[in-house]
């Protein structure tokens, strides 16, 4: 695997407290960072220009899947053939990403997803379960996923429906793609989410959940 190939997509809203470190942690890693500042009002693209990073700006905030959307759309356009996506607020740690391709190269996976050893909310319980009995699949709102780029192109754009950045993972793995998962540790958040207030970030997660249900049902269909 040509570890050169491989970009990292980092989507930030006001994470200026954090995005500097963030992506120098991956200064010692064989690989290309992409930010996509999402319409912040402090200092997040200049921290994000001075770090080294590809900086991709909108003007506007358009939200998180829009954000990675961006990411994933440079990445191929840039030829990567392996993309990495990642939270801006220090909470994931950038040594997984060695993890994260060691194990996509020995099964030849499509998609790595991380679980997470913490979560921040109650609903992600049921969202979980959910993803455990539909997809097989642990912790499908896990920020970190490591996607096959020629496995991508066909699936996007990168979530129609909304569904906080776990539509990609489900369309693959409803194709047939093939998926590893690997545990992750998280460090708790020490500032307020960009994600939302505490109701709000649950009203969003049950939202997406209904919509997930409408979408892909609850059984796995038929092939």
């Amino acid at each position: 695997m040509n570890k050169n190939k491989t970009a990292v997509l980092i989507p930030a809203l006001n994470e200026a407290s954090t995005i500097y470190e963030v992506i120098l942690s991956f200064s010692t890693i064989d690989t290309t960072v992409i930010v996509v500042d999402d319409g912040s009002s402090d200092n997040t693209f200049e921290l994000a220009n001075s770090a080294g990073a590809i900086v991709v700006r909108h003007n506007e905030n358009k939200g998180y899947e829009k954000a990675l959307e961006t990411g994933i759309d440079m990445a191929i356009k840039n030829d990567f053939d392996i993309a990495l996506t990642f939270d801006a607020d220090k909470q994931l740690d950038s040594n997984d990403l060695q993890r994260f391709l060691n194990l996509m190269e020995a099964s030849n996976a499509d998609l790595v997803v991380g679980i997470r050893d913490y979560q921040n909310r109650f609903t992600e319980y049921f969202l979980n379960l959910y993803g455990r009995y539909r997809f097989s699949l642990d912790d499908p709102l896990c920020g970190m996923k490591l996607y096959r780029l020629n496995k991508v192109k066909k699936h996007l754009p990168f979530d129609r429906s909304r569904l906080i950045g776990m539509e990609l993972a489900f369309n693959m793995i409803n194709s047939g793609c093939t998926f590893e998962q690997i545990p992750i540790h998280v460090n708790k958040r020490k500032d307020l989410s960009r994600y939302g207030s505490y109701i709000r970030g649950e009203i969003s997660i049950l939202s997406a959940l209904f919509r997930a249900l409408k979408i892909f049902g609850l059984f796995e269909k038929k092939k």
